[in-house]
């Protein structure tokens, strides 16, 4: 019986340097992840709105990657309307939205920890409860340290009744879920991902056009706020399209289904649990904000928590002479130690 037949073809991992490529995606996915929190962040705080932002972020990727998804079009007729639902959704406009939300009454780092931090939490409860994998003592283990960076938190805001902040927390908490439901959805697929950043890129600048019709949201550009542009920096402007649909809309759909499709989707999480970390040095740097004992303490929690739940310690070869001299000396020494 061949390997396909018996393992699930969205587990079937690359090996070699695809691998690595994966890896190198993984980090540059992290890297991306942390400037477009820190970008979110300063956009909520100028003239810019919800819908600004999102059109960016949604309609720019939908323009570039139209081609690809009109030449996958047969096969994202082949999927599941479910997974489809899940991947436009999961990373859409409802994730964005309750990004946002929190973003305006929590810290960057609270964002990197609580979104980044624990999507794999959710993939894994996911994949265990609904995609019935098994779950190894170490997933497990990594599980319980996140949780309880999560309780940490949480407890830290609640006990110093930062209510405004523990709510943008549990939008953070939110937002993650509906990222895991993405990367579940984006892996079982599939698509390329030049084909998934077009699909999501064109159904959610739809949904945003719609809600701007039907007076849901609103954009700094109506006649109504049209004197507001005057104090927008075009500079600014330009700043956050680059970000938005450019570096996070186009690049950042690459990288991440690239590393979702090469190294699977527990270790593309473990390897973006390096968001909260930039993510909270950028925001040290330019936002001045300072993170707490508290906040230290989780990240820590949260990172080893992640890294033990991926099991990406399990795929990392050790180079060849390292395998031949120093692994025959310690397990010599771990026998001495027995007796």
């Amino acid at each position: 019986m061949s390997h396909s037949n018996t393992v699930p073809s969205y587990r079937i991992l690359a090996q070699g340097r695809h691998f690595h490529l994966g890896v190198f995606a993984a980090i540059a996915t992290a890297c991306i992840w942390a400037s477009w929190l820190l970008s979110v962040k300063v956009g909520l705080k100028s003239d810019l709105t919800l819908f600004d932002l999102a059109i960016m972020r949604y309609g720019g990727p939908s323009i570039v990657f139209a081609y690809f998804m009109y030449r996958s079009w047969s096969q994202i007729r082949k999927v599941p309307w479910r997974v489809l639902i899940g991947i436009c959704c999961g990373a859409g406009v409802p994730f964005f939205y309750l990004a946002s939300q929190g973003m305006a009454q929590a810290p960057v780092a609270h964002s990197g920890l609580l979104i980044a931090g624990t999507a794999p939490l959710f993939v894994t409860s996911i994949a265990v409860f609904i995609y019935k994998e098994p779950l190894s003592l170490s997933r497990l283990l990594g599980l319980c340290a996140i949780g309880v960076g999560i309780i940490v938190l949480l407890s830290a805001s609640l006990v110093t009744m930062q209510i405004e902040v523990l709510m943008g927390d549990l939008h953070f908490l939110l937002a993650s879920m509906c990222w895991a439901v993405f990367t579940i959805c984006l892996r079982v697929s599939g698509l390329s991902p030049f084909a998934a950043t077009g699909l999501l890129g064109l159904v959610n600048s739809a949904i945003l056009l719609l809600l701007l019709v039907f007076g849901v949201l609103d954009s700094s550009l109506n006649e109504s706020q049209r004197g507001n542009i005057e104090h927008a920096s075009l500079v600014f402007w330009l700043f956050q399209f680059v970000v938005q649909a450019l570096v996070v809309g186009v690049f950042a759909g690459i990288t991440y289904g690239i590393a979702i499709n090469r190294i699977g989707a527990e270790a593309t999480a473990a390897i973006g649990s390096l968001t909260p970390v930039l993510a909270a040095l950028g925001a040290y740097i330019l936002l001045a904000e300072q993170l707490s004992k508290i906040d230290i303490l989780a990240m820590l929690l949260m990172a080893v928590g992640v890294i033990a739940a991926s099991e990406i310690l399990k795929t990392i070869r050790l180079p060849q002479w390292v395998q031949t001299t120093c692994l025959p000396f310690l397990k010599i020494e771990a026998r001495k130690i027995k007796e």
